[in-house]
Formats: structure tokens, C-alpha cells, sequence
């Protein structure tokens, strides 16, 4: 299964984009702003590229997670639910709807993947891209 992200509006305050799954849109996504490429852990969205991605127990979650790796200079990067990217550390989050720096109904968006990458992680491994557009 291939993840895609297509990072397609940035601003000083975010990274907002549409996520696919095997090329079909499943939800908007939320980063922390590009920062010109800066790999500044935290403050910065994860550089644009092709990562493996498996679910394993996130000790900040306290639950399984999908976790992306091999993320340069990097470690913990998740996918997960978030309204704004205020509250990311550098992860990935998923809503429904968008607006300004903002992503909404995240919780069911999250909801609507996790599932589905369990079952395909049980048959294959998972990819994600990760596409500047902008």
C-alpha cells in the first residue's frame, strides 16, 4: 500500500495538503510549516521524501500508533489526529475538513485509516511519499 501526501498550501503558521491512499483521496493533513526545508525537530514539517510506515506502541499516545521512519534526524514521528499544527511535534495529522491552518473531524478521520492500515501492514508493507506541491 502506498501512503501519499500532497502538501499543497503553506504559511508561516502550517502545511496543509490531501492524503491518499493507493491514490485515492482519503482526508486532508496538517504539518507544521515548511520552514525552507529546516529539519528543526518539533518546529518543522518532515522533509519531502519516501518513508516506511509501521504501527507500534507510541510512549506519548500510550497506545499502537502508525509510526513513519527513517526520518532524517528524527525519531516518533506519528500519523494522528490533530485540529491545528500547534499541536504536532513534526508529526502528521489527518481531518476531514479544512480551513485556514486548521483541519476539522480529525478523530474520524483518523478512524477511517487506522483500520485500513492494520489490515494492509498484515499483507504488505506500507510506504508513504510525501510531496511538496507548493
Amino acid at each position: 500500500m502506498i501512503l501519499q501526501v500532497n502538501r499543497n498550501k503553506s504559511d508561516s503558521v502550517s502545511v496543509e495538503g490531501d492524503f491518499l491512499i493507493d491514490g485515492v483521496f482519503l482526508c486532508h493533513t496538517i504539518e507544521r510549516p515548511w520552514m525552507d526545508g529546516a529539519n528543526t525537530s518539533d518546529l518543522a514539517c518532515i522533509l519531502p521524501g519516501t518513508y516506511p510506515v509501521i504501527i507500534d506502541f507510541s510512549p506519548h499516545f500510550n497506545r499502537l500508533m502508525p509510526h513513519i521512519l527513517n526520518t532524517q534526524g528524527r525519531s516518533e514521528v506519528r500519523i494522528h489526529s490533530a485540529n491545528m499544527a500547534s499541536q504536532l511535534r513534526g508529526c502528521i495529522a489527518l481531518g476531514m475538513t479544512e480551513g485556514v491552518d486548521f483541519i476539522g473531524e480529525s478523530q474520524i478521520a483518523f478512524n477511517k485509516f487506522f483500520p485500513v492500515l492494520q489490515t494492509a501492514l498484515t499483507k504488505e508493507q506500507v510506504w508513504i511519499t510525501i510531496n511538496n506541491m507548493f
